[in-house]
């Protein structure tokens, strides 16, 4: 029986813990919150063997096996390092890191340690989004050359004025959603970025809608929009390729997809397994169990890439 500990018990906690009791080799031993409010809330809804005031105290508990860090952006290497010092395996939600510097020492000390840490990047362990992976490595729709995708939503009203949403070094649409845009992105185009362009729009000292254009070294280009003020609440995504595409109303979360191949269109759908959570815990206890350090589909690289992409736009957008 895996012990996990959850560190920051906010709103995608409660998401976590409730897909994490689907498992029967895995519980939800600790949680640790410096809001008192929210540990009583924990303990009343999910039962949890014991909570912790105090983050530290929670990794002290031998007990404890592997740590979900839901805490701010701008919080995790220090908490994800912590929890390596302590010999926790981790999973720490996206954007693991804000800087490439910060994601290369994680992600040597984690396998130097021999220790399993994977970037919470639960777009890539999707049931569909595996099985089209996998069909556009064995050439379906050719090479890639393009890559279009969206995630808008309205969620600045929704947050408090305090929130680090509003801190430009680790807010703003960028940090927040557009991490899901450059991960699938980059998935299925494997060559370096070469230039970037952003038309963003900027809001109290923030980006809160961003149109990014990515030119890669093969040849291939992307385009994805990010938001945090957008009515619309567009998340839909198209990869081209030399001989097809494929195109996704929810790119991040797809249940369904049309592939389109030699003039004709067909239809593939895959449900989730149990919820949109369940797919990347599995992947974590897989890993683990095989005494594994990283995860074949959000490897260390993969997160030293996407936080490097990550960097470079913000750079880009404010000027930096």
């Amino acid at each position: 029986m895996l012990h996990w500990g959850v560190m920051g018990l906010g709103n995608i906690a409660h998401r976590f813990v409730s897909s994490l009791a689907q498992f029967d080799e895995a519980d939800f031993y600790a949680g640790a919150s410096h809001n008192a409010q929210k540990r009583e809330e924990f303990k009343e809804k999910y039962h949890p063997a014991v909570l912790y005031e105090n983050y530290e105290e929670m990794l002290e508990d031998e007990d404890v096996d592997v740590v979900y860090i839901a805490l701010p952006h701008g919080l995790h290497f220090k908490w994800v390092m912590e929890s390596l010092k302590h010999g926790k395996c981790v999973l720490v939600e996206k954007p693991a890191f804000l800087t490439r510097e910060e994601a290369i020492t994680a992600t040597t000390y984690a396998r130097e340690h021999h220790l399993f840490f994977m970037e919470a990047m639960k777009t890539r362990f999707i049931p569909l989004v595996e099985v089209l992976h996998r069909q556009i490595e064995k050439g379906l729709i050719g090479d890639i050359v393009r890559v279009e995708n969206y995630f808008t939503s309205n969620s600045m009203d929704k947050v408090s004025p305090n929130s680090y949403l509003f801190d430009q070094k680790m807010g703003g649409a960028l940090y927040d959603v557009g991490v899901y845009n450059i991960a699938s992105i980059l998935d299925v185009i494997k060559s370096d970025v070469t230039h970037i362009e952003n038309d963003a729009t900027f809001k109290n000292g923030i980006d809160i809608h961003d149109k990014v254009t990515l030119t890669f070294a093969n040849g291939a280009t992307a385009y994805f929009e990010c938001a945090i003020d957008d009515l619309q609440n567009k998340r839909s995504g198209k990869i081209i390729g030399t001989k097809g595409s494929i195109e996704m109303d929810y790119f991040y979360r797809p249940t369904s997809a049309t592939v389109n191949y030699e003039g004709e269109s067909q239809s593939v759908t895959r449900e989730l397994d149990g919820d949109d959570f369940y797919s990347e815990i599995a992947a974590v206890h897989h890993g683990i169990s095989y005494i594994n350090y990283e995860a074949k589909r959000m490897s260390h690289q993969d997160t030293i890439d996407e936080v490097s992409l990550l960097e470079a736009i913000h750079e880009v957008t404010y000027g930096k």
